[in-house]
């Protein structure tokens, strides 16, 4: 007579340690991301407190804003005629144009929101731009633009302090700013899902930077309403809740 040999399955006790231990393995990626983000914010935070130093250190040098400093050719080391920006007021304090604000695009290197990252660099204040808007390249995040820990990169505008409906919540900022968008070319837009960062890292660094609030301060949102300047006093809050890349950031210059 034959005897079946009968098929063991996992005891309730094997399979309780499995599912422990898938658990453990999910919370470890989930918490390693978690950690990585955290990284990305603190790094970019530096970068801007990296740029704002250089900004200051440059003006004290040599009296002038980076970017929008005459004949730069002459006073900056290899430097060649073609260093100093061909557009904008040179000599004015305004890095672009008091015209276009914050609606400037930075698709062309003669431009003074782009020699700004040439100047910088040739005066060996920062570090992650090449000579590119020197010698003809395109636009480019690591050519022309430093990128950004966090995505996408920092490009140099002129905000007018003008009323706007929806893009910057209530007014976009006023002085010479840094921004953080996703592409080099792109201007600041509510268009949702396209933006560099997510409501709840955008408020992240408001809180680590300034007041935490989206329309106020020296640190400024922009993007999709509901998510970037929804609820509170005025539509002054952030959606933390949304994990949508609907927001950008802009960084008033103390100068």
């Amino acid at each position: 007579m034959k005897h079946l040999k009968t098929q063991q399955g996992f005891t309730l006790v094997e399979l309780a340690i499995v599912m422990t231990i898938i658990g453990l393995l999910i919370g470890g990626i989930l918490k390693g991301q978690e950690l990585m983000e955290n990284a990305r914010v603190t790094s970019t935070i530096a970068q801007v407190r990296g740029y704002e130093g250089a900004v200051t250190t440059f003006r004290d040098t040599f009296s002038s804003l980076p970017g929008d400093m005459p004949a730069a050719q002459t006073r900056l080391q290899n430097c060649a005629a073609n260093c100093t920006a061909t557009t904008g007021t040179l000599g004015d304090q305004v890095i672009g144009s008091n015209s276009t604000g914050m609606t400037a695009t930075q698709n062309a290197v003669g431009t003074e929101p782009t020699k700004f990252w040439l100047h910088l660099a040739k005066a060996n204040m920062i570090s992650g731009v090449t000579e590119a808007a020197m010698t003809g390249g395109t636009p480019a995040w690591g050519e022309t633009h430093p990128s950004a820990s966090i995505g996408g990169g920092f490009i140099v505008a002129y905000g007018t302090g003008a009323a706007t409906a929806g893009t910057w919540g209530t007014t976009q900022p006023i002085g010479n700013n840094f921004v953080l968008v996703q592409q080099v070319t792109q201007v600041p837009n509510a268009t949702p899902g396209v933006q560099v960062l997510s409501p709840l890292r955008a408020a992240q660094i408001d809180r680590k930077m300034d007041d935490g609030l989206s329309t106020s301060g020296s640190l400024k949102a922009y993007g999709l309403p509901a998510s970037c300047h929804q609820g509170g006093p005025a539509g002054n809050s952030y959606n933390e809740t949304s994990a949508n890349k609907d927001c950008g950031l802009a960084f008033t210059m103390n100068n």
